[in-house]
C-alpha cells in the first residue's frame, strides 16, 4: 500500500522482453534502491510493481501482459521519466490517501489551463468510472494523490500546485497524455454499498 506523495521520478533506462513479462530497469536519485529488500513493492506511475533486482541507483521490476494491457507503462519508451513511491511501513506518514497501486483505467488529459505557477489539468473518464469521482474527494493519477477540483458528465479537473509540478512528472503533461488512474477506495466501498 502506498499514500500517493510520489518520493520523485526514476528513468526508464532499459526493458527487455522475456516470454509473458517485461523486464524493466529504472534509475532513480529519489531513494538508494539497495536499502530495499527483494521482492518490495514500488509503485511506478501509479502501479504496484515488484522489485526483482537492486542496485546503487538501479532497481528492476518485471511487468505481466495483463499490467502492459490495462495501464501506461507499456508505452514507456526508454529515458522516459516514472513517479515512484516505496511502500508504506508501519509507522510511515500517510500524507496523501490510501493508494494501492490497482489502476482502474487509463484517462487522457483533455485540456491544461495555466494560471500563475499552477496548473488545472481536465481529464476524461468512462461513464461508469463517474460514480467514483466527488469533487473533493481523492483520486490517484500516476501514482500521486490528488483531491479532485470539478467534476463534470464525462471527466474531472485536479489543480497542480508546484510543489507538485517540481516532484512529479506532471509537468511534462500536455494535452492528449495517458495518465493511470486509480479510484479512491472508499468511493467504491460506498458505491458497493449503494448497491
Amino acid at each position: 500500500m502506498f499514500s500517493g506523495i510520489v518520493q520523485g521520478h526514476a528513468t526508464l533506462s532499459s526493458k527487455e522482453e522475456k516470454d509473458s513479462i517485461v523486464e524493466m530497469t529504472f534509475k532513480t536519485k529519489a531513494f538508494r534502491p539497495n536499502d530495499l529488500d527483494l521482492g518490495a513493492s514500488i509503485a511506478i506511475n501509479g502501479v504496484c510493481l515488484t522489485a526483482t533486482s537492486l542496485h546503487e541507483e538501479f532497481f528492476s521490476v518485471d511487468v505481466s501482459t495483463e499490467t502492459l494491457k490495462c495501464t501506461n507503462i507499456g508505452e514507456l519508451e526508454i529515458n522516459d521519466s516514472v513517479n515512484i513511491e516505496q511502500s508504506l511501513k508501519i509507522g510511515d506518514s500517510i500524507d496523501g490517501h490510501f493508494v494501492f497501486g490497482h489502476v482502474d483505467e487509463v484517462s487522457e488529459v483533455q485540456n491544461i489551463e495555466e494560471l500563475d505557477e499552477t496548473k488545472i489539468l481536465h481529464f476524461s473518464l468512462s461513464d461508469e468510472a463517474m460514480k467514483f469521482v466527488v469533487k473533493k474527494g481523492s483520486i490517484t493519477i500516476n501514482g500521486v494523490s490528488l483531491t479532485v477540483n470539478g467534476v463534470s458528465n464525462n471527466g474531472f479537473e485536479v489543480m497542480i500546485i508546484p510543489h507538485t509540478l517540481e516532484k512529479t512528472t506532471f509537468s511534462e503533461f500536455e494535452k492528449g497524455t495517458r495518465a493511470n488512474i486509480e479510484y479512491d477506495m472508499l468511493a467504491r466501498y460506498v458505491q458497493n454499498l449503494k448497491g
